[in-house]
């Protein structure tokens, strides 16, 4: 089993990903919480949360992606079962999002990851039992870099869409407009995700 590599005390700056203001971004979500909610370090490990600053206190986040399909793959499709059962879908909310300033990202596609001796096949293709490793590295960004309002790459599982996660400290609910929102029981959001689901053979069960 190869050793997981742990992030350097120091790394060296990101490669920066200038979000422009006014930027559309698609999020799918627990129904329970508003699109531009962040998470407050609660619920399972995801990849690169939750994490913690150096006195303990919790980091928010939230993941969004830049396509409606690449948010419906890295939520309901996440684990790429052939079969999705449709409460699913139906528990969930499909947001589309508006954030009203720039936004400075580290980029952690393939050649951005080389110059810290990761790869992205490690960092962002590996599975749920590296979270624990994965997100050390959400949190040595965080905490090396004062500048840095969250993280973006592209998606594992609908390339060559983005993917990206704020970090809750630094962007906040009021920096972020909901412009819309579907439920899960929305015809045309699960029409949007039987079409996604298409793509790579996915069912969504009734």
């Amino acid at each position: 089993m190869i050793e997981f590599p742990t992030p350097p005390v120091m790394l060296a700056a990101p490669n920066v990903h200038e979000l422009a203001a006014g930027t559309v971004l698609h999020r799918v979500h627990g129904s329970t919480f508003a699109g531009n909610a962040f998470n407050p370090c609660l619920g399972n490990k995801t990849r690169f949360a939750p994490i913690r600053d150096r006195n303990g206190r919790c980091i928010p986040s939230l993941y969004a992606a830049g396509t409606v399909e690449a948010a419906i793959y890295e939520t309901v499709f996440h684990d790429q079962r052939l079969t999705v059962p449709r409460w699913q879908l139906e528990c969930r909310r499909h947001s589309t999002l508006l954030h009203r300033r720039s936004l400075r990202l580290a980029r952690l596609r393939a050649p951005d990851l080389a110059k810290w001796g990761i790869s992205r096949e490690l960092l962002i293709g590996s599975s749920a039992i590296q979270y624990e490793h994965t997100a050390l590295w959400a949190k040595a960004i965080h905490s090396q870099f004062n500048d840095i309002h969250g993280l973006i790459w592209t998606s594992n599982l609908c390339d060559p869409d983005d993917a990206l996660l704020l970090f809750g400290d630094r962007v906040g609910a009021e920096d972020i407009e909901i412009v819309a929102a579907r439920e899960g029981t929305d015809g045309s959001f699960l029409r949007d995700a039987r079409n996604a689901g298409k793509r790579a053979g996915i069912q969504i069960a009734l």
